[in-house]
């Protein structure tokens, strides 16, 4: 659902709004993560919620994922034109052309390290450009929401007096991640598992050093070596994008017609990884988050963060047998010490540093962390 500019719609509104946020999504990924905190506030009667997506958002995915959300979008240069109430973005790139308002800023840190200068992710100079005004200050009330205190004593050595705009909310990635643990049955019948057989999570992050990336041939591996297993693929939306779904599912047509079930892009990663019974994962966060809620966990190769805690398969080995003796990980409390500092709360924090920045009441009794709706199967691609 589109729409060229809201705030002068042609058509009545029939809920009295008080305020505006705007969302943006620059990638499925950050799209996700946008969805995540948009949870805390967009079911409240006078707020009202929009999508735009910058003019260079990653590959075509973007437009197919908001419209599969049902979400109200408006173009890029409308929303330049615009004040909002709230801008809520995963991603610093191109916030600061949009025409005001203050900026909640979910940052990805995580993966590489604290603010790493590396395409793709949140670099300390694109940060301070999203929070910056015409004028060259940052808007007063915007806020750079942080997973861990870590990132929150890194950002402040790095740009002094930034502590007014910096907020550790945790992360509701892994807060949504514990709150679906309940649901595993539904998600494995929506895999095609059901209650009987296991279901083994082979996770690739995205890059050239990621599990598809180096190890393609592994998925080959796992399902000749595992009969009896339902074996899901599950990809980073990037790569996705930017290789294009044709090509995904070319290189991957053998191993599919074999029985590998591909994960489509568009589809919640905490599905499949609540579904699993073991993950084979590398440097990508989903190996992280299995980690954290106790799923036996193995590398496909090592990785320059590998822990000797996690195993790493050995090719020259049978896989079956390895797959088949994994346990859950002893480091789980460390994993989640790498995700968030305030594991189950990141609603709450959430939800009270949008109403402060929004100057909204307190909203009443605290936020509940949703689990990830399931409500269709979840197939593999046509072979």
């Amino acid at each position: 659902m589109a729409t060229r500019n809201w705030t002068r719609a042609p058509v009545e509104r029939t809920r009295a709004v008080r305020r505006v946020v705007l969302a943006v999504v620059h990638t499925m990924a950050s799209g996700r993560r946008v969805l995540d905190a948009l949870s805390v506030i967009e079911s409240q009667p006078e707020v009202q919620v929009v999508f735009t997506s910058p003019p260079d958002a990653v590959g075509c995915g973007v437009e197919e994922f908001l419209r599969k959300e049902a979400a109200l979008t408006i173009p890029w240069r409308d929303a330049a034109d615009e004040r909002f109430d709230l801008v809520v973005a995963a991603s610093s790139r191109r916030v600061g052309d949009l025409g005001g308002g203050p900026v909640l800023l979910l940052p990805d840190a995580a993966a590489r390290g604290a603010f790493p200068e590396v395409p793709g992710y949140d670099g300390l100079d694109g940060i301070k450009q999203a929070l910056r005004r015409p004028c060259g200050t940052a808007h007063p009330l915007s806020v750079i929401a942080l997973a861990r205190r870590e990132q929150h004593r890194l950002l402040r050595d790095r740009w002094p007096g930034t502590s007014r705009h910096t907020v550790v909310v945790g992360d509701m990635g892994y807060d949504r991640l514990v709150a679906s643990l309940s649901h595993r049955t539904r998600y494995r019948t929506a895999l095609g598992a059901g209650t009987a057989g296991r279901v083994v999570l082979v996770s690739s992050g995205r890059g050239p050093q990621s599990l598809f990336g180096r190890s393609p041939g592994l998925l080959d591996r796992v399902v000749a070596e595992l009969p009896g297993h339902l074996v899901v693929c599950h990809l980073h939306p990037d790569v996705w994008d930017v290789h294009g779904h044709r090509q995904v599912l070319s290189w991957t047509s053998g191993v599919r017609r074999a029985g590998l079930v591909m994960i489509p892009p568009d589809v919640d990663w905490r599905i499949p990884l609540v579904a699993a019974d073991q993950v084979i994962g590398d440097h990508g966060p989903v190996t992280t988050y299995a980690a954290a809620v106790g799923k036996p966990v193995a590398l496909a190769l090592p990785t320059p963060s590998s822990t000797t805690a996690i195993p790493v398969l050995n090719p020259s080995q049978p896989l079956r047998d390895q797959i088949d003796e994994l346990t859950p990980t002893a480091t789980a409390q460390a994993a989640v010490d790498r995700i968030t500092s305030m594991p189950h709360r990141a609603a709450a924090v959430l939800r009270t540093t949008c109403s402060r920045v929004m100057r909204l009441p307190d909203l009443g009794a605290p936020p509940v962390c949703r689990p990830v709706p399931v409500d269709r199967s979840i197939t593999s691609w046509p072979v």
